[in-house]
């Protein structure tokens, strides 16, 4: 057992390490950026730091499908006039990305059509390696929605602090809160279940659309406690700061410049364009801008929303919207992909 978790224990003790670090400087999300920082610098130097394994992640994906359940139900009760608006208009935006991507990456990057139409995609990195099947280029693909991750993450958190969300007066004592009004045997048959279905189902993003999906349904028709405690949150971002920073640091080296700079330009000039769009949502919906716009940020439903619960925002609208254009990503997707596929062998001699 030991010896099976040994290559795990370096990875773990620079994330912890990280994450401290970060609690001590002060930084927002500091559990998911230390981590996630350190993580990146030492797998880009050499040190042999592994990434966490895969059931891992898909274990705490479920534990946030569980937590944002609550707050769905509490938006769909709350804002439900509002959110064809903001659905709409993640529409326009994630449609607007891809047409503008892919000419983009296929030019920059030297990129396939196929392979560009794969980095413009707003998607977690989950939904694309479901997609991507035997596209070439795959890992320029992962490279590029990594930084995009990375680059969503922290922007926002910092862009939080400057609009004043407040941080946690004692951050360390608050991150490892265990106590709450939700059972932990309640919470774990959920987290239990909502792993077990979303195995059985294999869709993509299922290891948090349905856990989401099972406790949005129990919130809005039972009056069960189902929020995780602060350490079940704290988990995930630790976590998640791990694997996204080994995914960042583990581009291709001979063209991980190229990449990091054009994924960087493109992913700035998107959340520009998310910000404008919810600049003007905020004069139709009654949301805080943070919300807006990180409802219509390029990025995974769990990473985004992540961030949201632990900046203390309405993650429940976060998740609505970006389940919404995640359903639309993986029905269009393959559509794209099937096209452009067949103009290159109309093309081709």
């Amino acid at each position: 057992m030991l010896r099976t978790l040994q290559p795990y224990l370096l990875t773990v003790s620079l994330g912890i390490a990280g994450g401290l670090i970060a609690l001590l400087l002060h930084f927002p999300i500091p559990w998911m950026l230390g981590s996630l920082i350190v993580c990146a610098v030492a797998r880009w130097v050499g040190v042999p730091v592994v990434s966490m394994p895969g059931a891992l992640e898909r274990w705490m994906r479920v534990a946030i499908g569980v937590s944002l359940g609550p707050s769905v139900a509490a938006s769909i009760s709350t804002s439900g006039a509002d959110l064809p608006f903001a659905i709409g208009m993640a529409l326009i935006v994630t449609t607007a990305t891809v047409v503008l991507g892919m000419p983009w990456f296929a030019h920059r990057a030297r990129l396939p059509r196929p392979a560009a139409f794969l980095c413009a995609l707003p998607g977690g990195l989950s939904m694309l390696l479901a997609l991507a099947g035997d596209t070439g280029n795959r890992a320029e693909v992962l490279m590029v929605h990594a930084v995009r991750v990375v680059i969503v993450v922290v922007s926002i958190s910092l862009l939080a602090r400057l609009l004043g969300v407040p941080p946690e007066p004692e951050p360390l004592l608050a991150s490892l809160n265990w106590h709450n009004d939700t059972s932990p045997w309640v919470l774990a048959g959920l987290v239990l279940v909502g792993f077990f279905l979303a195995e059985r189902l294999k869709m993509a993003g299922g290891h948090v659309i349905v856990p989401m999906i099972m406790t949005t349904g129990l919130a809005l028709l039972t009056d069960v406690s189902m929020d995780p405690p602060t350490l079940v949150k704290t988990l995930a971002l630790l976590v998640f700061g791990m694997v996204i920073g080994c995914e960042v640091a583990n581009g291709p080296r001979a063209r991980y410049l190229q990449l990091f700079t054009t994924s960087s330009i493109f992913t700035l000039a998107i959340m520009a364009m998310a910000a404008v769009f919810a600049l003007l949502l905020v004069r139709i919906i009654d949301q805080h801008f943070l919300v807006l716009f990180l409802a219509l940020a390029p990025g995974g439903i769990a990473e985004v929303s992540l961030v949201a619960l632990a900046l203390g925002l309405d993650a429940g609208m976060v998740a609505l919207v970006h389940s919404c254009r995640f359903l639309y990503i993986i029905t269009a997707g393959p559509i794209g992909l099937k096209l452009l596929r067949g103009a290159i062998k109309h093309d081709s001699p």
